[in-house]
């Protein structure tokens, strides 16, 4: 009960940035040269098991141009033994581009993000070892710029992905995850080059 709270509180923090977002006469805030480093808490619910997940999460982007970016998530599974069925290990790395678009302090953003799940589910292979499956993100994620080095975000995304088992079929890795946490960030290089000082030797 207390994940399906949090769930729809995430939702509606992601509903009042993209209404906000519809300011276009503000300056945005977010541009070329930023590097976003956060970290933060993930809430997943499985698609096609009754399974449910935590992890925690960090993540570093670069923004290659005003609106586009280079972004890697890492998901840090938080396994509880409490409940049979669970997945033993469900780590993953993801890497790929981020869509922005910034109003103001705010910035609503789109992912596609491919990676790799670190898998294991007990009792399913017959060696026991973590499997690498590749998996891919569909995601929409919603920031807040606090002060000149500092920010907010939430996000939700769909992870598709299969676990792979020896003599069974695979076992789905769909997934729907909400993240929400805190961060840094500061602009590099974002002088025009004229303008920057040369190295004097």
């Amino acid at each position: 009960m207390e994940k399906n709270k949090i769930l729809i509180l995430l939702c509606f923090l992601l509903l009042a940035g993209a209404t906000e977002a519809q300011n276009f006469h503000a300056s945005p805030f977010l541009r070329k040269g930023m590097m976003k480093i956060s970290s933060g808490g993930t809430a997943g619910v499985m698609a096609a098991n009754p399974v449910q997940e935590i992890f925690l999460t960090a993540n570093f982007s670069y923004s290659i141009e005003d609106r586009i970016a280079v972004r890697t998530d890492f998901f840090l599974f938080m396994p509880d033994y409490n409940f049979e069925g669970e997945l033993e290990k469900n780590s993953s790395i993801l890497l790929g581009p981020e869509f922005n678009f910034p109003y103001g302090r705010f910035d609503l953003a789109l992912l596609f993000e491919p990676g790799l799940s670190f898998t294991r589910l007990a009792g399913g292979t017959l060696d026991n070892k973590v499997q690498a499956e590749p998996v891919m993100t569909f995601s929409l994620a919603t920031y807040y710029f606090l002060f000149q080095n500092f920010h907010v975000f939430a996000s939700a995304c769909y992870l598709h992905g299969n676990y792979f088992l020896e003599s069974q079929d695979p076992f789905r890795l769909d997934e729907f995850r909400i993240t929400a946490g805190l961060g840094i960030n500061i602009f590099v290089n974002h002088q025009p080059a004229f303008q920057r000082k040369r190295t004097r030797f």
